[in-house]
């Protein structure tokens, strides 16, 4: 079966905007109806569409994208088994939030209190899920999934005060990295003080072996060649060029 553009937009819920850029970026080359000119899609282009959608359901940039479907299938395949992965993570994450906050608003009403750490619980699963999504599999690759995993269970065991803590100096590095933001004196005592905070917060998430000064610039490395990390902190700031900033500091310091 073939459709039109609108009617393909309207089957995968997205514009016909969207499928002229994929087309433009070729990602998903439409036919041409040679009476017309008309664009039209087989079934090749349905089930390459579908990939396109679940590559991106986790912002996999779209030029990674193009590159996978470029490549064999086995390589399309391990992909498409990467993302199953973070689905079953992000649906395990949501049913535990979901089941904490039934168990609050239980509370609520009169039933049994959680103890300190089931309130947490579901909010420290969460912190390990972003941590994977952001240092992807990048860190997996260059520390092994041993010293990954063996933070993750460090992260899941920290407390309340811990996880306030850890929030504290989130603030805390936003806080100061914005009046830096641009400047070329890195002899600064707040510049010193900023690498400070950031090294106490990777030492708080990482594993002792997992930290080095290498791994530090490598981490800060990733905070402008990633787009997530470019607005994280463009965003915290209220600043263009916050993450560049970050990453000059911590290169000097560490």
């Amino acid at each position: 079966m073939t459709y039109s553009i609108t009617e393909l937009a309207k089957l995968a819920g997205i514009s016909t905007r969207t499928l002229r850029f994929y087309d433009k970026k070729g990602l998903l080359k439409a036919r041409r109806d040679p009476k017309n000119n008309y664009r039209y899609y087989d079934g090749a282009a349905i089930n390459q569409l579908q990939k396109i959608m679940f590559l991106k359901l986790f912002d996999l940039p779209l030029n990674q994208i193009k590159k996978v479907l470029e490549a064999s299938e086995a390589v399309q395949y391990q992909a498409l088994c990467n993302q199953r992965k973070k689905i079953i993570a992000e649906q395990s994450r949501l049913s535990n939030l979901l089941i904490n906050l039934n168990q609050t608003l239980a509370t609520m009403k009169g039933a049994p209190a959680m103890n300190d750490t089931e309130k947490f619980a579901a909010f420290k699963a969460k912190r390990i899920d972003d941590n994977e999504t952001q240092y992807g599999q990048e860190i997996r690759n260059k520390y092994g999934d041993k010293i990954i995993d063996d933070s993750n269970r460090r992260l899941n065991l920290l407390s309340e005060i811990d996880m306030m803590h850890l929030k504290e100096l989130t603030n805390q590095i936003l806080t100061t990295l914005k009046p830096l933001v641009g400047t070329h004196d890195l002899k600064n005592p707040a510049a010193k003080h900023l690498f400070d905070l950031h090294k106490e917060f990777l030492l708080a998430n990482w594993s002792k072996e997992q930290y080095s000064p290498e791994a530090h610039r490598s981490l800060a490395t990733m905070y402008i060649a990633d787009k997530r990390f470019i607005k994280y902190y463009e965003e915290g700031t209220g600043k263009k060029g916050a993450a560049k900033t970050l990453k000059e500091i911590i290169a000097y310091y560490a």
